[in-house]
């Protein structure tokens, strides 16, 4: 009895340690919290989607996930080979026409009108809380860090999970003029990592901001998905955006699974030059929070996208599909309803109206 005792002392003391990793983050308070309250996305003390949102599927079995979680087989998940790259010069002059550079899942620098925005920087070699454990990168996709990155001028967040804001990347941003713009609540997360609030624009869902500047209009508009970096969950809301310039219209899709309000974005503000839209980490297990490939295609229809760019996948495994399933499920699908898509290797640049790569670089034999 003693002995189980100290397990469970030892065990709530190695708990509390890691819970006091800054890396959590911090839950949105005093008038953050204020304001979030007056959201009509915010009910009984959590964000909401649109539409009922389960995170799993109402016959997923947590148990089966959590074994298949534990005892997965990378042989049929993961490259077994280093993946090819480009190792851009991040410092050099862009085309004159918005360049989008990759950095893997769903992480890119668009260049645009003289500002240099990062959209979902996670230049860390895993997704997780702490930097000894969790998902690592695949062989040859970690190849830029910070200090390849030129002057940022803002930084785009969709959401606070871990492959999708990065502590160990954000915080090197503390003491820095660069701006962000976030969805409501994220922002207390970053004023927790040094950001000084004034850096920060947050926004609600059809909210729009001028801060980029040169004429150009960021929209937040809705996703379905969630939020939460430790065991709570809907603290912060989630969002995608729509980015306007004078010449060109980007979808920044950030994660969501299928639904209707994809629609009503194409209606309002399409069409699109470009689409960046999540496909990849689907399963049948949590169908309602992302996209399977083929429905990835049909929002780029809805969005009247005239280029498709699929990313949340090829550096991460995240879910339980092979590496390159989505992008060769996609390609099919994308076919058969004439949609245009180009799929960049890391470090390939988009040119908008210019390039757009569509080697298939991915297109290697699915393990058995």
């Amino acid at each position: 009895m003693a002995i189980l005792l100290w397990i469970l002392i030892l065990g709530g003391v190695a708990l509390f340690l890691f819970m006091q990793q800054a890396s959590f983050g911090k839950d949105p308070d005093g008038p953050r919290l204020e304001r979030i309250r007056k959201s009509p996305n915010y009910k009984d003390g959590s964000f909401v989607n649109l539409v009922d949102t389960p995170v799993s599927a109402p016959n997923a079995s947590m148990f089966k996930l959590a074994i298949q979680f534990l005892f997965n087989d990378k042989s049929k998940t993961d490259p077994d080979f280093k993946l090819p790259s480009v190792k851009t010069d991040l410092k050099l002059a862009p085309a004159a026409k918005p360049t989008i550079t990759y950095f893997g899942h769903s992480a890119y620098m668009l260049q645009i009108n003289g500002k240099n925005i990062l959209m979902d920087p996670v230049l860390s070699e895993r997704t997780s809380p702490v930097q000894w454990a969790g998902t690592k990168n695949y062989d040859g996709t970690h190849v830029f860090e910070f200090k390849d990155l030129p002057t940022i001028h803002f930084v785009i967040l969709s959401h606070d999970h871990y492959d999708h804001m990065d502590y160990e990347t954000l915080k090197q941003f503390a003491g820095m003029p660069t701006k962000f713009i976030v969805p409501l609540g994220v922002g207390a997360h970053l004023v927790h990592w040094g950001i000084a609030s004034g850096n920060i624009t947050e926004l609600d869902w059809w909210e729009e901001t001028n801060a980029l500047g040169g004429g150009m209009r960021l929209t937040a508009t809705p996703a379905r998905h969630f939020s939460g970096r430790s065991f709570r969950r809907g603290k912060s809301l989630w969002a995608s955006y729509v980015l306007q310039s004078a010449e060109h219209k980007i979808f920044l899709g950030g994660d969501s699974g299928y639904e209707k309000h994809f629609g009503e974005i194409g209606r309002k503000f399409g069409p699109f030059d470009l689409a960046i839209l999540e496909c990849g980490q689907y399963n049948e297990m949590w169908p309602y929070i992302h996209m399977m490939p083929e429905e990835t295609a049909q929002v780029g229809v809805e969005l009247g996208a005239k280029v498709v760019w699929p990313v949340h996948w090829g550096k991460f495994t995240l879910g339980l599909h092979p590496w390159n399933e989505s992008p060769k499920r996609i390609s099919k699908r994308a076919a058969e309803l004439g949609l245009k898509l180009t799929t960049p290797m890391i470090g390939e640049q988009i040119v908008l109206d210019t390039i757009y790569p569509d080697k298939k670089w991915w297109d290697v034999p699915t393990k058995q």
